[in-house]
């Protein structure tokens, strides 16, 4: 038996080493036969391009030019004329036929003879002789063009047909060596059927029961009924080490399952305290943020209502910002209230989505900051007439351009000037916030709507938080929009944000509450 597979084993290495070889073979003449007609078509390609190019640069020399310009397009024609040189250098290397050579050497004297008309072209145009340079052109010169542009264009059909033939000639090749490569693969089956059945009958057969069973039990499936248990031979002996196996399989799926279900409720538990630590400093860190805003306007009422040079006769109108601002407090409040008990800012339950004006909002946001920063200038542009309702929550807007216009404001070496525009984009409207600023560093740009994040240049100005336009594409991202940036270092920033009118799936009620005033 070992002899007769051992005779098997050299039998299919004997076949695979011969298939090897003769693919081998064949394969690395057809490869190398393609690459040299793959090179001789390229290069022919190439000279194609070039002798068209340099017949269109000398018809462009007979246009009414510049001597410079006229200069050019000489310099061109010799450009082209030294790739026609080096091309059919390259050409001659990877010729074969001596046919083709003859061809190729009467296509070179046509172009010799072509070229020589053609610089009495370019003489005629430099000199000024248009009318003969045409003449010429449209005579000799396009007579030699063609006889040269046939010679070549029948040098490319031969190489064409002999690419073909030589194609047939492999593939006729191939096939005879694919003939012989099948009658070893049909040897080698045939060996091997023989080896198959030889082993079938004396090997597989006898232990094909075992051999199940065996899979069984290592399979996990229903406990087996090993009938040979009590035997004292070699089948007893296997039977009862089955039976362990068995055993042994079971006691570690179930134990495999239980460690499975402790790591997946021990992983859940790690990302749940890992989310809950994450948002919590997240929550401080807004929170704070967007409280200063706030009671810095409060702050900044009750500091002119206080100052004795305080001229104003009627303060009710400070009072009525005051309690403005303390309505937005109570608003921001309620909304950060309602995110930590989500326990995420990725999916809060953050603001009341409601009909609004963005024009309206910007010229509170314009007023609010007017009352923060005094020496600010601060403009709201929009189209004459532009209906601006849209839908959103007009606390988490404000408090998004609040927070532009804070920044801007505050990082400028110059009196601020802050400029907002409002333009109908169709299904969103745009608006633009340019300030003149510090600017922001290019390789800064990506990194500015991180949590905490402070810019370089802006660090000796002022001693921010880094949360301030973390909260504005919050903001946006809320409303479904996109912001985008763009600044210039000691010039100014400018921010353009695109805010749907709508947005899908939301139920907006028809009359939006009213903001506490207490």
């Amino acid at each position: 038996m070992y002899l007769l597979l051992a005779l098997c084993l050299a039998a299919m290495i004997a076949v695979g080493v011969a298939v090897h070889y003769q693919v081998d073979f064949a394969q690395q003449r057809a490869i190398a036969a393609e690459r040299a007609q793959i090179e001789n078509l390229s290069v022919l390609e190439e000279l194609n391009d070039y002798i068209s190019d340099f017949r269109t640069v000398e018809s462009e020399a007979l246009a009414p030019m510049s001597p410079k310009a006229l200069a050019d397009i000489r310099t061109a024609a010799n450009e082209f004329d030294e790739k026609i040189s080096a091309a059919s250098a390259r050409y001659q290397k990877v010729l074969v036929h001596d046919e083709f050579r003859l061809a190729f050497s009467k296509f070179q004297s046509q172009w010799a003879q072509y070229r020589r008309a053609s610089n009495q072209v370019f003489q005629l145009a430099q000199s000024g002789k248009l009318t003969d340079a045409a003449k010429l052109y449209r005579g000799e010169s396009s007579a030699r063009y063609t006889q040269a542009n046939s010679t070549f264009g029948a040098l490319v059909f031969r190489s064409t047909e002999s690419l073909i033939r030589d194609v047939e000639a492999k593939n006729t090749h191939a096939r005879k060596h694919l003939l012989k490569i099948d009658a070893l693969i049909v040897a080698m089956i045939v060996v091997t059927l023989l080896c198959l059945i030889y082993v079938d009958a004396v090997i597989l057969r006898p232990l094909t029961h075992l051999i199940r069973m065996a899979g069984n039990a290592v399979g996990g499936k229903d406990k087996l009924r090993l009938p040979w248990l009590s035997r004292r031979d070699e089948i007893g002996t296997l039977s009862r080490t089955l039976s362990k196996i068995q055993d042994s399989t079971a006691s570690l799926v179930r134990n495999q399952k239980l460690a499975t279900a402790k790591q997946t409720i021990l992983q859940r538990a790690l990302a749940n305290e890992e989310r809950l630590n994450n948002f919590q400093k997240t929550f401080r860190s807004m929170a704070t943020h967007e409280f200063r805003t706030l009671l810095n306007v409060i702050d900044g009422h009750a500091q002119r209502l206080l100052s004795p040079r305080n001229e104003e006769a009627d303060s009710r109108p400070r009072y009525t910002k005051i309690r403005e601002a303390v309505a937005k407090l109570n608003h921001l409040i309620q909304n950060w209230l309602d995110a930590a008990q989500s326990a995420s800012l990725d999916d809060p339950k953050f603001g009341r989505r409601a009909e609004l004006s963005l024009v309206a909002l910007l010229e509170d946001v314009r007023g609010v900051g007017s009352d923060m920063f005094p020496n600010a200038t601060i403009t709201v542009q929009a189209p004459q007439g532009l209906d601006s309702r849209m839908i959103g929550d007009s606390n988490v807007l404000f408090h998004a351009f609040i927070n532009l216009v804070s920044n801007a404001t505050k990082y400028t070496m110059a009196q601020p000037a802050i400029d907002m525009r409002v333009s109908d984009k169709g299904e969103a409207f745009e608006v633009v916030l340019r300030d003149n600023g510090t600017g922001i560093p290019e390789d800064e740009l990506k990194d500015i709507f991180q949590m905490s994040f402070r810019s370089r240049s802006n660090a000796v100005l002022e001693d921010g938080s880094g949360v301030g336009l973390a909260v504005v594409h919050a903001a946006i991202e809320f409303h479904k929009g996109t912001i985008n940036v763009a600044s210039q270092v000691g010039v100014g920033t400018t921010f353009t944000m695109l805010l749907p009118k709508r947005v899908a799936e939301v139920d907006v009620p028809a009359h939006p509450p009213a903001a506490p005033l207490g």
